[in-house]
């Protein structure tokens, strides 16, 4: 019973019937979210309002689907509702500078407290040098200082009269200490004069020094203590100046962002700071330039390093990391050069992406995450503790740095968004154990559209809000009908559109180009045609370069007559920007022998697993049909012709068991046709890929030495649904110049290829007949094996 239908224009144009009534794109609404996704849609809601640990989103899908942006807006708006989280900054660390404090501040005060502390110490700076120079400190100084040296004078008059009993002057040295001279008749003595003194004199003074060198030790002793306390007094005369100057100002600090503990903490330990640095808030000659940079240094400490900011956002940050360079995504700590050296502090520490996204969500590209696998490991880290550490690594260099920090870990709050293809997805998934604990929900968006009323609308409205955001040209339906039916072929399927919106928006872009140079108003059909072809074109040099090889018959083609043992089989290589269908000649020759089907392409290392599953199917076939009632004894080999860079897919396995049926049977094939698609055991022809360009790639080739109305193709019956061929093909089948064919079984085949008038008067049973053919040719190989054996 025949089974094959050749198909018609009808039955390969795709309908419109889901296409609205409108006339140009401006009448439709703008639609600017995704095109029917509905399952991806509803695993990123549970994603965003999951807030147990581990429910981060791996968004899978191919790029241009537009789901970038989608996320990004859904994400967008999601956040607003949220809080807005808290500020951040470092401050100096006062007990261990290596340390700097990470405070968090309520939203938008950290800038504010910043700003404050800045005013902070330039009031200090102005008020110090007048309240230290006032009459009233002057007048508080030298009295201290007037009532210790009374009693340092006091220690020095006990001391003369104590050396004027014993017959001594005393004289201070430059070094304080004090020396003894010896006196006779209220004069000093000279040393001839003392020389001249009797022995008795000179040892009595000598007992006179040793005890005035006693008493001196003691009052030298009591005027250092005395000194220290001077020191100290006037010490904590500055002291208590200095806290008059700042005590208020600190309060008020401390009632504006006293609410967190640290914040207290810290300006406590800044108030006794500046107390004990109050030295440097002196108006001095400051013209040496290290007593300058020591005193701006002194003043760095006392600055406030806002890394994060969020008085401008409303709601949860939302950011997507356009880099994964650890220094970027964590923050890092810069360094100066300073005399040679390379120097640091926590006012160089700087924030990154992670930093800015606490508290909201962070969008991040998979593949340039694990491009930086330093920073992927970093990103689990930092979510499994949930704190964020920045990590000084990248300056482990050469030249090391003299001064390095380890700035406190601020606590992280955050959904991370991973956006990457399904093959990422599957490799984390299989390789690393903590992803699918860290990431616990997949959104996966489909790569084609179902082609329904509502997807349509929404795809035309899609088109019409990129129109409207670039200000282009409308497309009329005319032209929208063009481009759907481009949206299709990209699916390779009349029932779905693609999701990749980038290539439909591509070709609206070059279309506005040619409007424009036709001075049309809108984008007509075309227009978007020219599109098309321009892209063809632009991308067609290799497929031009192949069909220049048939034109020359570099590539050996038969498209007329019949031949024993040859078919036309189909392929296609894709070269990444385009791909190309061929037409591949397969010859099968049979003689005695007992080896079987012999893949050529497999014995030269050039045939794939699968297309050598696909010869040893022929061999199951061709067993089924004839070895029960025969033994089979024969040899084949199999070859595609001119074929020199390998191949791979079972696609040809129905062109080589038809070769194989012909060469056994003597029934020759027709040239003008050829044929893909897949067989199994039975017989039954299965789907194959890439229908479209092997019919289109046959197609101009047959253009190529003309077409009379004999050349066609056939194919699987489940691949009609994926057919969307070019308008060329469509007019040539409409006028007769070239067929189509669907075909179910291997049947069918025999049918519409082999060519014996014998096939016509047997329709229910042409395999039967083949078989009769197949036996009479394998008997003879038999005998052939027989009479060899004997000999």
């Amino acid at each position: 019973m025949r089974e094959y239908i050749e198909l018609k224009r009808k039955d390969l144009e795709l309908g419109t019937k889901e296409i609205p009534e409108f006339d140009t794109t401006e009448n439709v609404g703008c639609y600017d979210m995704v095109i029917g996704q509905k399952r991806a849609v509803e695993s990123i809601e549970l994603g965003l309002n999951m807030e147990s640990k581990g429910y981060n989103i791996f968004i899978s899908g191919k790029t241009g689907t537009g789901k970038t942006g989608y996320i990004v807006r859904k994400i967008e708006e999601y956040a607003k509702k949220m809080p807005t989280p808290e500020d951040w900054c470092y401050v100096y660390n006062f007990e261990n500078p290596n340390n700097p404090i990470a405070i968090s501040l309520e939203t938008g005060k950290a800038s504010k407290f910043k700003e404050k502390m800045n005013l902070l110490v330039k009031y200090i700076a102005k008020e110090v040098p007048v309240y230290f120079s006032s009459e009233n400190y002057e007048m508080e100084k030298n009295r201290i200082i007037g009532e210790y040296e009374k009693l340092i004078l006091g220690l020095s008059r006990e001391l003369n009269v104590e050396a004027k009993k014993r017959g001594f002057s005393v004289k201070k040295t430059p070094t304080g200490e004090f020396m003894f001279i010896a006196r006779k008749d209220d004069k000093d003595l000279t040393e001839e004069e003392f020389e001249n003194l009797s022995e008795d004199e000179k040892k009595n003074m000598e007992i006179y020094v040793n005890e005035l060198r006693n008493i001196s030790s003691d009052i030298f002793k009591q005027s250092r203590q005395l000194e220290k306390k001077l020191e100290l007094e006037l010490k904590h005369l500055d002291d208590k100046i200095a806290e008059t100057i700042i005590s208020s100002k600190i309060e008020e600090l401390i009632e504006d962002y006293g609410s967190n503990s640290k914040v207290v903490a810290y300006l406590e330990a800044v108030k006794k700071d500046i107390i004990e640095n109050i030295s440097y808030f002196f108006e001095e000659d400051d013209n040496e330039k290290e007593a300058k940079n020591i005193k701006l240094a002194v003043f760095r400490r006392y600055d406030i390093n806002v890394l994060v900011n969020n008085s401008e956002n409303s709601g949860a940050p939302v950011i997507f990391a356009d880099s994964s360079a650890q220094g970027q995504m964590f923050g890092n700590i810069e360094y100066e050069n300073r005399m040679g050296n390379l120097i640091t502090d926590f006012t160089l520490i700087k924030p990154g992406y992670l930093h800015k996204a606490n508290g909201g969500y962070i969008i991040i590209k998979a593949q340039q995450l694990l491009n930086q696998l330093s920073s992927w490991e970093l990103l689990k880290k930092c979510i499994n503790l949930e704190n964020i550490t920045i990590n000084n690594s990248k300056y482990n260099i050469d030249v090391l740095p003299i001064s390095t920090l380890n700035p406190e870990e601020i606590p992280l709050k955050i959904k991370v968004i991973l956006i990457g293809g399904h093959y990422i997805y599957s490799l984390l998934q299989k390789n690393d154990l903590e992803f699918e604990k860290i990431f616990k929900v997949k959104a996966e968006f489909d790569t084609e559209i179902e082609r329904d009323k509502d997807n349509t609308t929404n795809l035309i409205g899609s088109i019409g809000c990129y129109i409207n955001k670039n200000k282009i040209r409308h497309v009329n339906r005319e032209g929208i009908v063009k481009l759907l039916q481009f949206s299709s072929r990209l699916a390779e399927n009349k029932s779905y559109f693609s999701a990749s919106m980038g290539d439909i928006f591509k070709i609206v872009d070059i279309a506005n180009y040619y409007a424009k140079k036709d001075n049309s108003e809108l984008i007509k059909a075309k227009h978007i045609s020219e599109a098309l072809k321009e892209q063809n074109s632009m991308h067609g040099l290799i497929r031009n370069k192949v069909l220049d090889m048939y034109r020359k018959k570099k590539y050996i083609v038969d498209l007329k007559g019949v031949k024993i043992g040859q078919i036309n089989g189909l392929s296609v290589i894709d070269y990444g920007d385009c791909t190309i269908g061929q037409q591949h000649r397969i010859t099968i020759s049979t003689f005695a022998g007992r080896d079987g089907i012999i893949n050529i392409e497999r014995e030269a290392d050039m045939s794939g697993s699968i297309h050598s599953k696909g010869v040893m199917i022929l061999a199951g076939f061709v067993g089924e049909l004839v070895g029960r009632d025969i033994p089979i004894s024969f040899n084949a080999n199999i070859v595609f012709e001119q074929l020199y860079s390998g191949i791979e897919g079972d696609s040809a396995s129905a062109a080589e068991l038809l070769a194989l049926l012909s060469s056994l049977s003597g029934i020759p094939i027709k040239q003008s046709m050829a044929i893909t698609g897949s067989v199994n055991q039975k017989g039954e022809i299965q789907p194959i890929g890439g229908v479209n360009d092997k019919i289109e790639g046959l197609f101009d080739i047959c253009s190529l030495y003309g077409l009379d109305g004999t050349h066609g193709v056939i194919i699987p019956d489940t691949n009609v649904e994926d057919l969307v061929l070019k308008e060329e093909v469509l007019d040539a089948v409409e006028d007769g110049k070239f067929h189509i064919y669907s075909v179910k079984n291997i049947s069918d085949c025999i049918e519409i290829l082999f060519d014996d008038k014998n096939i016509s008067e047997v329709k229910e049973d042409v395999l039967g007949y083949v078989k009769k053919k197949m036996m009479e040719t394998l008997v003879k190989y038999n005998d052939i094996l027989k009479e060899s054996k004997v000999n």
